[in-house]
């Protein structure tokens, strides 16, 4: 009785096993099988999807230029067109666009679905006075808060500062510059109550700035510019009266300020070229 219960106790056991053995064959063929209809499915899609750009009309998007065109930003980007999507670096697309003088940043992004497509984001640079090399000349360039000079041939729609820089057509400047220059300049600004108009870097060493009615000669730009032109607010009661007679107003000493008289007045100088002029027409 034992030994035939003991037969029994293992077939169960043997058709136990061969039972839990045929199921993990089925699970691993059914596992097999999902695995190569993935490999399927993907190596159809890399194949028959539409993964390239090929309308840059229609497939690039970009938002936020007002200066730059969208014909510059596309002639940036044309290296995107039959380039599948996932090919592409976002960060080189968007180092090529800050190549652009009028663009500060730039980001890209890639999307696949529903449909393959670019969109740009560009953040252009924010003007802080126009430039010129010459003062018979209309300004050339716009410099920006960073320091870029951007072209007005190149970007005609960039917005024009009221304020001019005169300089050197090698003039560079940097974003640290600009500040500082941008403080001196709301400095004179505060005291006198009149916008400078211009300021004159075209010698390093003898700077010169209108404002206004005014014309200051602020000599050498170094750190004790900002407290030579703190004296600005003491001599104006003194030059309101006589500013037709006042060339400039020489702050470029520290001890005293020197005022260049002219022997004419500015009124009658210009009285006396209306009148040449109206003559000779």
């Amino acid at each position: 009785m034992e030994a035939s219960q003991r037969r029994e106790w293992m077939k169960s056991r043997r058709k136990m096993r061969k039972a839990a053995r045929r199921a993990r064959l089925r699970r691993q063929v059914i596992r097999y099988m999902f695995l190569c209809a993935l490999v399927f499915l993907g190596a159809a899609s890399f194949t028959h999807l539409p993964w390239s750009l090929n309308n840059e009309k229609t497939q690039i998007e970009i938002k936020g230029n007002c200066v730059a065109t969208r014909a510059q930003i596309l002639r940036l980007l044309s290296s995107t067109i039959d380039v599948p999507v996932y090919r592409l670096d976002p960060k080189q697309l968007e180092r090529q666009l800050t190549s652009l003088k009028a663009v500060k940043h730039a980001f890209v992004r890639r999307y696949a679905l529903p449909h393959p497509r670019l969109v740009v984001e560009v953040l252009e640079e924010f003007p802080w006075a126009s430039f010129s090399t010459d003062p018979k000349l209309p300004p050339q360039s716009v410099i920006a808060q960073s320091g870029r000079f951007i072209p007005l041939s190149d970007f005609p729609a960039v917005v024009k500062p009221r304020m001019v820089i005169y300089g050197s057509s090698n003039l560079k400047m940097t974003a640290h510059e600009v500040t500082q220059w941008a403080s001196w300049a709301n400095y004179i600004a505060e005291q006198t109550g009149r916008p400078v108009d211009f300021i004159d870097l075209r010698e390093p060493f003898d700077v010169h700035v209108q404002n206004g009615d005014l014309h200051f000669k602020l000599g050498m730009p170094d750190t004790t510019l900002t407290r030579r032109l703190g004296r600005i607010v003491s001599i104006l009661p003194t030059v309101e009266g006589m500013k037709d007679k006042i060339d400039y107003i020489d702050l470029g000493l520290d001890n005293s300020i020197p005022l260049k008289v002219l022997k004419t007045p500015k009124k009658n100088v210009e009285m006396a070229q209306q009148n040449s002029a109206s003559r000779n027409l």
